[in-house]
């Protein structure tokens, strides 16, 4: 059959890799010292800064629309999804605004965004800081204050994780996670 007269329908799916910004724990070595959670240092404003302007940049320059985010429970993660969507989903949108705190208003369907447990460094034993881990591998994450730092509207809780909890995402056998 020639292939000019097939009748089958190909689809395409882009997909973005994007990693966090600029986190407290490489800006400042000594806060993991003090800190109750040190495995999820939070971004600092440099890092949220970037993370907008990433999202902007991704608005204008790529060539198709983006629907959906996953994003790791990881307390930097979020914030740097969070800077992301916002700007991905920006109304009026003010050339000199440098961060989320600057958007006035968002259309919040334009794009998703949706927890990933298994999105995760400790996944990986050469790249974990296997140091900076709960000592009872446990590593209690605030579902609900994560979820409050995505922009209102924009989180969708009907994607099925392919992790559908933190303990299975941690591999036990890594870090010595116990249920």
């Amino acid at each position: 059959m020639d292939p000019s007269q097939s009748h089958t329908k190909t689809f395409q799916q882009h997909v973005l890799v994007m990693r966090h910004g600029d986190r407290l724990g490489y800006a400042d070595p000594t806060w993991e010292k003090t800190a109750d959670k040190p495995w999820d240092p939070p971004l600092i404003q440099n890092g949220l800064s970037r993370a907008f302007q990433t999202g902007r940049a991704f608005r204008t320059l790529v060539p198709f629309p983006i629907h959906r985010v996953f994003v790791s429970p990881l307390f930097r993660c979020v914030q740097t999804a969070s800077e992301v969507d916002t700007a991905l989903c920006a109304v009026d949108d003010d050339p000199d605004a440098k961060s989320s705190s600057d958007v006035v208003s968002i259309d919040s369907s334009k794009v998703k965004v949706s927890i990933e447990y298994g999105l995760r460094q400790l996944l990986n034993a050469s790249a974990a800081r296997l140091h900076a881990v709960p000592e009872d591998g446990i590593f209690r994450f605030d579902i609900p204050k994560i979820e409050s730092l995505l922009p209102s509207g924009t989180l969708d809780r009907t994607v099925e994780p392919v992790y559908k909890e933190v303990g299975a995402a941690m591999g036990r056998d890594i870090v010595g996670y116990e249920d």
